[in-house]
């Protein structure tokens, strides 16, 4: 009897592990290897129902023997197996069918994003890219895996690539500024907010990119307009020089010539001594309240070249310097706000030459190529540590206004000097034409 319940109990176990497998061909991706795990199973119930139907024939009811015993135990650790890989199976495709929806939503919120979105390696190489980049750039994904941050800057911010690659990794997290190249050419100012996740097992770097050249076009047409409001106060300056210490100093010859009459009794030329002083003192008192740094005449009569050209003839009259202006194809180049800018740039660097630098010759080039303006400023002085200079906040001034100057009409500059090398300064910025 006991062989006979064993013999039940082994052919149902075989039956369910097999159709436990023909359930997991439905779930599973190895489809084909579940079929012939099933197809075995049932092979498997045909011997143990063989078994039983032969066992019922004879009549025969004996102890069950070691082969049914290891035939039940088999079929009951297979039934257990199938319905525990079952379980794990189901567990997986719930968890395979949750990540892909997770992708999917990512995936929709990747694509539809306003922002750019680049995923990148730690070294900078280009992963993944979502369509906004794609629209922005106008290169494909396909073409954009090819790439690297390097190849997407423009010449101003390639050198920040590194650096800025160097902190996201240290920190984890960094916000910055950049340009990017679109294939057409255009130049695209970004805000990048840059993290480091994990992708694929693997560190990788998630920018989100926001386009802000609107915004930077914006600051650069009220940095314009303020360097406009500050000439037109300059010149409202000069007109009150004109206007208010020109007469004082006309007051003070007349007075003078008057003392020196030889009609002119002592107690007159005493009593207009005593007017010119007071004169003299009204106008040094005017002349401390007006800026020194007040529109040249000379620009806005008869433009930069003339300006640069009339300063120099001045300078190297006292034969303690040489300085060789230069210029080429400059005709239309320039508009007022550029000629202001570099005449402040070139008067700023002769100063600091003449202050500091020991220098005996200056050169200056200011040249029109491929609508771009090329100023090259070198002298033989003495040199100076750049970083250093930079980084001290009562000598460094001048020349923080310089790059401050070019970099408000969207110029690049480069500064080379090095103790007892002399100083040479580059500057390109957008012509006026």
């Amino acid at each position: 009897m006991i062989k006979l319940i064993a013999l039940i109990l082994a052919s149902l176990l075989q039956i369910i592990a097999a159709g436990g497998a023909i359930w997991l061909i439905r779930i599973s991706r190895a489809r084909l290897t579940w079929a012939i795990i099933a197809l075995a199973f049932i092979i498997g119930a045909v011997r143990p129902v063989l078994e039983l139907v032969t066992y019922i024939n004879t009549s025969e009811f004996t102890h069950p023997d070691i082969d049914t015993w290891l035939g039940l135990i088999t079929a009951f650790i297979l039934a257990v197996g199938v319905m525990i890989i079952g379980r794990m199976l189901n567990v997986l495709n719930k968890s395979e069918k949750i990540r892909r929806e997770s992708e999917a939503r990512f995936k929709t919120i990747f694509d539809n994003s306003s922002d750019e979105i680049y995923l990148a390696e730690l070294n900078g190489k280009l992963i993944e890219v979502n369509q906004e980049a794609c629209n922005t750039l106008g290169y494909t994904p396909e073409e954009f895996k090819r790439m690297r941050f390097h190849d997407l800057k423009t010449e101003k911010y390639l050198p920040t690539v590194d650096p800025n690659l160097e902190k996201i990794i240290a920190n984890g997290n960094h916000t910055y500024e950049t340009e990017h190249v679109a294939r057409d050419g255009h130049v695209v100012f970004l805000e990048v907010k840059s993290r480091i996740i994990q992708y694929r097992g693997e560190k990788a770097i998630l920018s989100i990119a926001r386009d802000i050249t609107e915004r930077r076009n914006m600051e650069h047409r009220i940095l314009r307009a303020v360097i406009d409001a500050e000439e037109k106060e300059r010149e409202r300056t000069a007109k009150e020089i004109h206007d208010g210490l020109g007469p004082l100093l006309s007051t003070i010859k007349l007075y003078m010539n008057e003392s020196l009459a030889d009609e002119a009794s002592k107690k007159e030329r005493l009593q207009m001594i005593s007017e010119t002083n007071e004169l003299i003192d009204e106008a040094i008192n005017s002349v401390r309240t007006i800026s020194n740094t007040l529109t040249p005449r000379l620009i806005k009569d008869f433009g930069l070249v003339k300006a640069v050209e009339a300063l120099c003839k001045k300078i190297n009259n006292t034969q303690q310097i040489d300085i060789s202006f230069k210029t080429s194809n400059l005709e239309g180049a320039l508009d007022d706000i550029t000629e202001l800018i570099l005449y402040r740039v070139v008067t700023e660097l002769i100063s600091n030459t003449i202050k500091h630098a020991k220098a005996g010759k200056i050169e200056i080039n200011l040249d029109h190529i491929d609508d771009r303006l090329h100023l090259t400023y070198l002298d033989d002085g003495q040199g100076f540590d750049k970083d250093k200079v930079l980084n001290d906040e009562a000598s460094g001034l001048g020349l923080k206004n310089i790059i401050s100057r070019v970099q408000s009409v969207d110029g690049i500059i480069k500064i080379h000097s090095a103790p007892g090398k002399g100083t040479l300064v580059v500057a390109e910025l957008v012509s006026g034409r």
